[in-house]
């Protein structure tokens, strides 16, 4: 029976996430090859042994990380990830309905598990959210005040402010910096300092908003980062207590009937 010491060795070799990540992406191009009609007449059979045998080797990597993990596997947040995508793709293996059979697709999301890269994003995003909710909700103030008032000073201009609605778009459009120009030389049109609301409102949003929300991004992936080195230090730490405690007690036990010896 294989070891949970040696299990852990395979699990956290380079070489098995690379097999993993090679399952993975194996598992979306049969995804993608499914959506081909005449792909999928011509090799049907053989892409469907494709997707049980890559079904089998996914739920194999899982078993073999909970044997390895024990009691440990269900204390990460991403094992459990893991565990309902896998469990997700364990659905279209048993159903023929091909609705169900693309939530296999899914199984890319396990990238994000895997990848310490992409985890580290997530993980700096999940712990971003109130922050960016907050940017966002700056954003949503100034879209709102910006399409207020260029309704009332540009409503003769009926294509892009001639209801709120219509200006709610077009400040968005705005906000994006996409296509703005044209908005502003049809508006200068009939109202030639029309330039001053665009160019206050651009450096509001589209420059200082922006921008915040991006530092935000930004702060939350450094505090990431030094998370992960700290944790990494303490296990550092930690196996270092443990091998100097365990080279104590072997001092200790050598010495132990030497000691009595001459106490006696």
């Amino acid at each position: 029976m294989l070891s949970r010491a040696r299990a852990r060795a395979i699990v956290a070799s380079k070489g098995f996430q690379l097999a993993v990540v090679g399952t993975i992406f194996a598992n979306a191009i049969a995804v993608g090859l499914e959506s081909s009609p005449t792909i999928l007449e011509r090799h049907g059979t053989a892409l469907r042994v494709a997707e049980i045998l890559i079904v089998i080797a996914l739920c194999v990597e899982l078993g073999l990380r909970l044997w390895a993990e024990g009691k440990r596997f269900f204390r990460s947040g991403w094992n459990w990830f893991d565990l309902l995508i896998v469990l997700v793709a364990l659905i279209p293996a048993v159903s023929h309905l091909r609705v169900l059979r693309v939530l296999r697709v899914l199984q890319l999301a396990r990238l994000v598990s895997i990848l310490p890269s992409l985890r580290r994003i997530v993980s700096a995003m999940m712990s971003a959210v109130p922050s960016i909710f907050t940017v966002i909700m700056m954003l949503g103030v100034a879209l709102y005040s910006g399409a207020v008032i260029g309704t009332h000073l540009f409503s003769d201009v009926d294509e892009y402010f001639g209801s709120l609605g219509r200006s709610m778009f077009t400040m968005f459009e705005i906000m994006t910096i996409e296509a703005w120009p044209d908005v502003a030389a049809a508006v200068m049109d009939k109202h030639p300092a029309g330039w001053i609301f665009f160019v206050i409102y651009l450096v509001i949003v589209g420059f200082i908003m922006l921008n915040l929300l991006i530092g935000v991004i930004v702060s939350a992936m450094e505090t990431e980062v030094n998370r992960e080195r700290l944790e990494a230090d303490q296990e550092l730490e930690r196996i270092q207590y443990e091998a100097i405690m365990a080279k104590l007690e072997r001092i200790e036990r050598r010495l132990g009937p030497e000691v009595n010896d001459k106490g006696t």
